[in-house]
């Protein structure tokens, strides 16, 4: 009998272990994660790259795109997105995607068809992600959203918007669009409906919207207004709307003429921007705009975002050589870190 049990325990012992050996999971790519920075490079040389570092910044990664597949990356990268373990590099110069894993860098498959000047890509749900595309820059009538099928990695459509689509950002139902002109200039704001798949309403706001982020009920857009090389110098303007009011708008934050705001994000309760060399926090409680600055930048800030009480400076340096990226503290605005990335860096997307 002892003999016996101890066979079922050998037995028992032998079976836990090919158990055991059977969930053992892939490992895990070395940019699985981190922070992306698309690096647009100059116009028309095809020198775009892609960096990543990890949440800090203590260690950075450049051109790994190029390192890991052996080719370029393309002319005039400007955004990322991620979706299915996969990362969607748009290249607006290149009128293309770049789809990859998004923790090896190799890539899957390239979307060319369907795009004209794509800017920006947005996850709908795990099958669909929309791109905001300009169409022809010599044209006012052609810019659309493509549809992507992120399983089979192709456009299966379009959806006709207003000029110049640029940034999106998403709530629970509503995908919003700002519209801030291409090569010309608009003042509007989409709302497409994530379940009628259609675009029902648009929202009027100041000239030149060039950032827009969603908390709880609010969306929030800062318009940069129109410069003053334009000869009809208007304000910047920060919108508070109510998306369960029938995209009413709560409150309008006047900047004056020569200011011109841009670069909202946004990171907790704070809401972040970036107007003459300085950096402001805003609570979305806050009734009226800041009167004194969270802390001064001098530089040639490109991009800026604010992310898990850390913000992240792309620098464009003098836009030839390498940029830089800075991460800050958002408790005290103390630097973390800098590192040299590529050639005028600009999105920023977090993988983590």
């Amino acid at each position: 009998m002892k003999q016996i049990n101890l066979f079922l325990a050998f037995a028992l012992i032998i079976s836990l272990s090919a158990c055991k050996k059977e969930k053992t999971t892939e490992p895990v790519g070395e940019f699985a994660s981190g922070v992306f920075v698309v690096n647009e490079g100059n116009f028309s040389q095809g020198n775009a790259t892609l960096s990543f570092g990890d949440q800090d910044f203590s260690k950075v990664s450049n051109d790994i795109f190029q390192t890991v597949n052996s080719t370029a990356l393309g002319d005039q990268a400007q955004s990322i997105g991620f979706s299915n373990g996969k990362a969607y590099i748009v290249v607006t110069g290149s009128s293309k995607i770049e789809v990859t894993e998004d923790d090896t860098m190799e890539r899957v498959a390239t979307i060319s068809s369907g795009l004209t000047n794509p800017r920006y890509f947005e996850a709908i749900d795990s099958h669909t992600a929309l791109v905001s595309c300009w169409g022809d820059t010599s044209d006012d009538t052609d810019d659309y959203l493509a549809i992507v099928n992120t399983d089979n990695d192709q456009v299966t459509g379009q959806v006709a918007v207003d000029l110049g689509p640029e940034k999106m950002s998403k709530s629970d139902d509503y995908l919003f669009i700002a519209h801030k002109g291409a090569w010309g200039t608009n003042n509007k704001v989409s709302v497409y409906d994530l379940v009628l798949k259609q675009i029902v309403s648009v929202i009027t706001v100041g000239d030149r919207p060039n950032s827009l982020v969603v908390k709880d009920n609010y969306l929030w857009v800062m318009c940069g207004g129109e410069p003053d090389w334009t000869g009809a110098e208007t304000a910047g303007q920060l919108y508070k709307i109510d998306i369960n009011n029938n995209f009413n708008i709560e409150a309008t934050f006047d900047f004056a003429t020569t200011e011109h705001p841009g670069f909202l994000s946004l990171s907790g309760d704070n809401l972040y921007y970036y107007l003459n060399d300085k950096v402001y926090k805003m609570n979305t409680g806050d009734t009226a705009l800041p009167t004194s600055e969270f802390m001064s930048y001098n530089g040639m800030l490109y991009n800026m975002e604010a992310y898990k009480g850390k913000l992240y400076i792309a620098d464009a340096a003098d836009y030839q050589q390498e940029g830089f990226i800075s991460v800050y503290d958002l408790s005290d605005g103390h630097l973390i870190n800098q590192k040299n990335v590529g050639i005028i860096p600009g999105d920023i997307g977090f993988n983590f």
